[in-house]
């Protein structure tokens, strides 16, 4: 009976799913092994016309703040943080990170919402074995800077989305995702240089789109088959000899000159 109870709740959307653990030890310990959890307006209830000063908004971070304190994280697969539209204390989605973040965690996704003050991602909680289990992984918004070994090596796609990264930081990053295949740079406008290294021989698809600050392009990646490369500008594009692509995009003024006399065809 147990067990159909619980496959009850999680049939559940989130936020009813949480409210039922509050009322029931039944689904407070089924919640307890919910896998997927996505926290934004729309599963929390908030209405999105709902301005930020309005009390049901402010009340945002407290519901989410409550539903990590009866979920421990543990066994957790997927978690989206989408604060987009709304203002959240650094200190907030530190701790809920700090929880998120445990050995088996297969996808993150954090957008904080648009601040002049960028929020300040805790790259330790990837290192010595925290991002091990990561798969996916999209930040929006974050300032991105390791100072040690990160451990992603499971990491099969990445996504950076006006990230404050400079080209040694994502060398740092990149440096132990052997397993990475898909890889989308957008808006990282402290990226001068970008070299994707030999070391990526699974990495398929590339797509560079509008880091204003962009002067050169080194691709070492030997099974690349897919590049998209948005800009105003034109940079400087190295291909690797065995580079083989099967798709390639250019978006920016004087593409098909450049494509034509440097670009190596198969």
């Amino acid at each position: 009976m147990q067990d159909i109870w619980w496959h009850i709740h999680s049939l559940m959307p989130m936020r009813d799913a949480a409210r039922a653990a509050c009322v029931s030890r039944t689904f407070m310990r089924s919640w307890r092994r919910h896998t997927s959890l996505t926290f934004s307006r729309k599963t929390l209830g908030v209405d999105d016309n709902v301005c930020e000063m309005d009390g049901k908004a402010r009340d945002l971070t407290g519901k989410v703040d409550k539903i990590w304190i009866q979920h421990p994280g543990i066994g957790v697969k997927e978690v989206k943080i989408k604060f987009f539209d709304y203002k959240t204390r650094a200190y907030y989605l530190d701790r809920w990170l700090q929880i998120a973040v445990t050995p088996g965690i297969e996808e993150l996704t954090v957008i904080p919402s648009v601040s002049k003050q960028k929020f300040n991602f805790p790259c330790s909680l990837l290192s010595e074995g925290g991002g091990n289990s990561i798969r996916c992984l999209n930040l929006y918004r974050c300032v991105f800077c390791p100072t040690v070994r990160l451990g992603l090596r499971s990491l099969t796609q990445l996504e950076l989305f006006d990230v404050r990264i400079t080209g040694n930081e994502l060398a740092c990053l990149l440096d132990n995702s052997v397993a990475l295949q898909q890889l989308a740079l957008m808006y990282c406008t402290k990226i001068i240089r970008l070299k994707i290294p030999s070391l990526l021989q699974r990495l398929i698809t590339l797509e560079v789109s509008n880091c204003k600050r962009l002067q050169a392009i080194e691709i070492e990646a030997q099974c690349l088959s897919n590049f998209r490369f948005t800009s105003d500008h034109l940079v400087q594009l190295s291909f690797g000899e065995a580079l083989q692509l099967k798709t390639l995009v250019m978006q920016c003024r004087g593409a098909l000159c450049y494509a034509r006399a440097n670009i190596p065809s198969s």
